[in-house]
């Protein structure tokens, strides 16, 4: 393209902005060279001014980062069209650029080869100039992925399938044949050696690359009469350990185009090499295309071998584990399918009946194989796969995919399934395991009147297991004749897992409102007649030494029986909820009056040595004792901790969650946030706590978390109370004191003399509180800066400008309001009268839909920020965690569409990996041991399901001591699985800044 010389130069200076914003990004004491560098580059296109000699020496020395810059300097000169053409004239001193390794592989490749041919001709010749030998540009080939063919609009097709009018040879692939032609020795070959030893030792090179089956066919193509039997070297390949393997995708080949002795080629190569099972068949399978009935023998014995023994697991080695079912692409067709569904195929496609006979034994017989298989057999005999599907049900979970048996149960009930209707009952009562038996009692369900027969009829069987499945079908046939049948048995049912599930399917009918007294003493009396509180085993606990219960409204305290019914219930409870008898007992005892009992029961445990067996006590003790069991659950908790006992301290989170109170959520919420990376599955189950408080109350775990900020009782701001009849409100100071206005408006920081003991002591409590509170809040909120929390004006108002605590925290901080849109809108304070100023001190106006977040100063100008500051200081304002000063940063303009950054990419952290390791999860990242020790590093953003991985090099799992290297490579960014990419101009700018932020923390940390 003809450009004129001011299109040209236009150009030219677009590429030089955008490469010197891209390199200014990097924070590196280097970067100041590269940019000096880049200047002259820039003079030496457009001057034809020669550049420095001494230049390609000064960027040796700073070689650490030369890649990420040059390739940077080299993409925006190649993009620009006219301008690539001016670099590669450019008076560039030979071998500026030679030498170089990392990315110039991949640049060589990017820019030399995507290009018209005209274009990547003279990019050829500068390559030469510079010093690039054929060799080093060969390698370069090799090692970045160059494709030997251009496929034009035939995505999903097989290259051997495709004609030569849409496939070509790329630039890549010309220059190879270029090579080959002019007969020149490359990667150690020297000039006069035959040509036939070049074409083979040069494609072996390539072919060792993860393009055999192009480099196969171009052989094929180009030198049929040279490769002649020498397709063995392009079929095999040594592993790792020297061992021969096949290639399948290169047998393949050979087998589709039918080459001389192909079918010799082949037996041979697999009598030679280590092949898999599954390998061996696919290749069999393949050649069975070619002949019919050749191998017929071979394949159905490889079948057998495959189920029998491969799908088999070796019971006498202990350690159980599931053995995934490998895919493989049939020899026709391009989707990958797993060898059981392959070896069905063909087992069909020659004898119906027979493969009928043959696939139900193999089922019966195999261990374990893919519920892809099931999904074949039910597409292809509808109706007729419930035999299969049946004898599939009898696989222990416990070698199988996870989701196998919801697989199994979802295909049967497509069908009218009656006819295995009586193989699934025995299944339940007979195999199942707690999980599946569930899964089996939803599919009978499905059968309505037909299975409410037969559970009614089960339901007064002899054993409790036969009883158990019958109840669990009229549990989820939900219908009034099942639950008059369940009603019946309620009371004389003494199996108690029946009868919990009894109790589940009729909690809602039976405790739909809150049991009165009488009712409940009829349910413990109903208990001892099933001879449930006939004797006392509590191993821990002296029955005779337990402080009393009391019941509410002064009528007395637990009777004997009353009591061990308590501990006949307290068991029974799941997960993090109390059992549902349990439970409705509990709004009936006196809490206040029954602490001693409660404290009994936190003893018992700890007398047990926090055995896990009675982590019923905690929950139960929690569930009594209130705040003053508090105390002692978070002793429990801390111990736990300390003693590496993670489970159990997490059962003491449960046990705080009894509580109920909002000082115990508290606690847990404080947990949530300490220990996101000490100790995650410890968080997690912090986090499961207050969720399941948050769905009690219908509202997300942040309002509770704001929810549970104590008020003291105050009326907004204020607590207004009288000595000797003078009036006085209590506030909480901007130092989180308490201090105090009398009728005057006079502040005092202190309670009149003659206040009363009683009030000395309830502010006393106060203050002790607000201490307790106060303690973890700016953490809490600095988290909520990250995620970018967002309030409506009224929850803000609620939660800020109500809250005596809160808002001294409101006064604090800097607030930024954004639209229904998201879109930032203005930054505000707040007074201590409450009033809402901006920058200019005039009060801000809200619009419909407006949110308010804590503000972040990346939505800010600088001279925003710097005016932000002098109004801060004018103000006195001292904020509770850094925010105007925190370092932003944002994504460059040539990494929007990546899923990672290399802004940090190769510096340096002086400290050391050891410095790196432990202070990286001071802010909030989380560290999990990765291949050879190696940590691996994630900061997850809670609300947007996305989280950051720094990839840091030299940091492991274990203490190095002294100063080991750390190296910050990529930072890159996903959402919650590891497939689900996001590009960076979808990462909340926020959470990308805070990420590189952390980043950035480590590498200047003096």
């Amino acid at each position: 393209m003809l450009l004129s010389s001011q299109d040209k130069a236009e150009r030219i200076q677009k590429a030089y902005s955008d490469a010197y914003e891209s390199i200014n990004k990097y924070e590196t004491t280097s970067k100041e060279y590269f940019l000096g560098y880049l200047e002259d580059l820039h003079n030496a296109i457009i001057t034809s001014k020669p550049l420095d000699i001494g230049l390609r020496e000064t960027i040796q020395q700073q070689s650490y980062y030369t890649t990420n810059y040059l390739s940077t300097i080299f993409h925006f000169f190649s993009i620009s069209e006219g301008v690539w053409e001016c670099f590669i004239h450019s008076s560039i001193p030979e071998n500026t650029f030679n030498g170089f390794r990392g990315n110039i592989n991949r640049f060589i490749n990017n820019y030399l080869f995507t290009k018209s041919d005209d274009e990547n001709n003279l990019f050829l010749k500068f390559l030469y100039r510079q010093g690039f030998t054929d060799e080093r540009i060969f390698t370069a080939l090799i090692y970045s992925g160059s494709q030997i063919y251009f496929i034009d609009d035939k995505d999903g097709i097989e290259l051997e399938d495709v004609n030569s009018a849409t496939r070509s040879l790329s630039f890549s692939g010309k220059y190879i044949l270029s090579l080959l032609e002019r007969e020149i020795g490359i990667l150690g070959i020297s000039n006069n050696t035959n040509f036939a030893l070049v074409l083979e030792q040069v494609l072996s090179k390539y072919f060792e690359s993860s393009f055999r089956r192009s480099t196969l066919q171009f052989l094929n193509e180009y030198y049929p009469s040279i490769i002649y039997e020498k397709y063995e070297n392009f079929i095999t390949h040594k592993d790792y350990n020297g061992l021969l393997k096949l290639d399948l995708e290169g047998v393949f080949y050979l087998i589709k185009k039918q080459v001389p002795n192909f079918e010799e080629i082949i037996l041979n190569s697999l009598q030679k090499s280590e092949t898999k099972i599954e390998e061996r068949l696919s290749i069999f399978l393949a050649l069975s295309n070619i002949f019919p009935s050749k191998y017929t023998n071979e394949i159905n014995e490889l079948i057998n071998v495959y189920f029998t023994t491969t799908c088999k697991i070796d019971k006498n080695e202990g350690n159980y584990r599931y053995v995934y079912e490998p895919y493989i692409r049939p020899f026709f067709g391009k989707k990958y399918e797993t060898i059981s569904v392959i070896a069905a195929k063909h087992l069909l496609s020659k004898n119906e009946t027979f493969a009928i006979e043959t696939l139900q034994k193999y089922i019966i017989h195999a261990d374990f194989f893919h519920p892809v298989l099931l999904n074949f057999l039910s597409e292809y005999f509808k109706e007729g796969s419930l035999e299969f599907l049946v004898i599939a049900l009898t696989k222990n979970p416990k070698y199988l995919q996870k989701n196998f048996h919801d697989v199994v149960f979802s295909l049967i009930e497509q069908y009218n399934f009656s006819s295995i209707a009586p193989k699934i009952w025995e299944y339940a009562i007979h195999n199942a395991t707690k999980n599946t038996r569930n899964l089996a009692a939803s599919t009978l369900a499905k059968l309505g009147d037909e299975s409410f027969e037969t559970a009614k009829n089960f339901l007064q069987a002899k054993t409790a297991d036969t009883r158990i499945v019958a109840a669990l079908v009229l549990s989820k046939l939900r219908t009034e004749d099942a639950e008059r049948v369940l009603n019946a048995v309620l009371e004389v049912e003494k199996n108690d897992d029946t009868r919990d599930v009894i109790l589940e399917a009729l909690e809602e009918t039976l405790f739909a409102n809150p049991i009165s007294l009488t009712q409940a003493k009829t349910i413990i009396q109903n208990a001892s007649k099933r001879g449930k509180l006939s004797k006392f085993s509590e191993k821990w606990i002296d029955e005779s030494q337990l402080p009393p219960i009391y019941w509410k409204n002064n009528q007395g305290t637990f009777s004997k029986e009353e009591v061990r019914f308590l501990f006949y219930r307290m068991p029974r409870g799941k997960g993090l909820n109390s059992d549902i008898e349990l439970r409705q007992l509990l709004p009936l005892i006196d809490r206040n009056q029954s602490g001693g009992f409660a404290k009994a029961l936190l003893k018992a445990f700890a007398d047990s040595g926090s055995n896990s067996k009675f982590k019923y006590y905690l929950t139960t003790g929690g569930m009594l004792g209130g705040d003053e069991a508090l105390t002692t659950l978070k002793g429990i908790f801390k111990y736990n901790m300390d003693e590496k006992r993670y489970k159990m301290a997490e059962y003491a989170i449960d046990a705080m969650m009894q509580v109920g109170t909002n000082k115990a959520l508290r606690s847990i919420e404080v947990i949530s946030r300490k220990y996101v990376s000490k100790r995650p599955t410890v968080s997690d189950r912090a986090i499961k706590a207050l969720d399941a408080a948050a769905l009690e109350l219908n509202i997300t775990t942040d309002e509770l978390a704001d929810r549970i900020i104590p008020n003291f009782e105050f009326e907004g701001l204020f607590k207004s109370f009288e000595v000797d009849g003078d009036e006085y409100r209590a506030f909480v100071n901007s130092d989180f004191t308490l201090c105090y206005f009398d009728e005057d408006n006079k502040m005092r920081k202190s309670l009149p003399k003659s206040a009363s003991s009683d009030l000395k002591k309830e502010f006393k409590e106060i203050e002790k509180e607000i201490r307790d509170v106060i303690k973890t809040q700016s953490g809490r909120l600095e988290k909520y800066m990250i995620e970018e929390r967002q309030w409506s004006i009224g929850q803000w108002q609620a939660a800020f400008l109500e809250s005596p605590i809160m808002f001294v925290y409101a006064m604090k901080l800097l607030w930024g309001i954004f639209n229904k849109e998201k879109e930032f809108k203005e930054v505000f304070y707040c007074q201590e009268d409450t009033s809402l100023l901006n920058l200019d001190d005039e009060e801000i106006e809200f619009e419909e839909g407006d949110y308010i977040s804590i503000l972040h100063p990346i939505y800010l100008t600088q001279e925003q920020i710097k005016a932000w500051q002098s109004k801060i200081y004018e103000l006195s304002i001292l904020s509770v965690f850094s925010q105007l000063e925190r370092k932003t940063f944002t994504p460059s303009t040539d990494e929007l569409e990546l899923n990672y950054t290399r802004i940090f990419q190769n510096q340096d952290i002086p400290k050391g990996a050891d410095y790196a390791s432990s202070t990286i999860e001071k802010y909030g990242w989380i560290k999990s041991t990765g291949d050879g020790g190696h940590l691996e590093l994630i900061k997850k953003h809670q609300t947007a399901l996305i989280q950051a991985n720094a990839e840091i090099e030299g940091v492991y799992a274990w203490y190095q001591g002294g100063n080991a290297k750390a190296t910050v490579n990529n930072i890159s960014f996903r959402g919650k699985s590891w497939n689900d990419t996001l590009s960076l101009k979808d990462i909340p700018p926020v959470f990308f800044s805070e990420v590189l932020f952390d980043i950035y923390r480590l590498i200047n940390a003096v």
